[in-house]
């Protein structure tokens, strides 16, 4: 597979920053692709977010949204997956998806 072969030889944050680069990815998804537990993607999702110099990539966060009430979590700080919900507490959420785009 050629986006197997990209991958070699990076960082996991490089892969991450790679994956992303190419669109919107779920938390399931990137750890599926890069072999690593969620948990741990977190951390490396937390520091690309953080780590942006001048022409950086922006990253972006595609809000997870109630599937019963329709809320949506666009002021969500956190980028782990949510619980449930705050206004219907249905735990019924679709998931968050990340990307890099580049900067201005």
């Amino acid at each position: 597979m050629k986006a197997d072969d990209d991958l070699q030889g990076l960082t996991v944050r490089g892969q991450l920053r790679l994956l992303l680069g190419q669109g919107w990815h779920s938390l399931r998804e990137l750890s599926q692709e890069l072999h690593q537990s969620e948990k741990d993607l977190i951390s490396h999702l937390e520091h690309l977010r953080r780590s942006r110099g001048a022409g950086a990539d922006l990253f972006e966060v595609d809000a997870p949204v109630c599937l019963q009430c329709g809320f949506h979590f666009s002021t969500r700080e956190r980028l782990q997956q949510p619980g449930r919900c705050p206004k219907c507490r249905a735990t019924r959420i679709s998931k968050a998806r990340y990307r890099l785009r580049k900067g201005a």
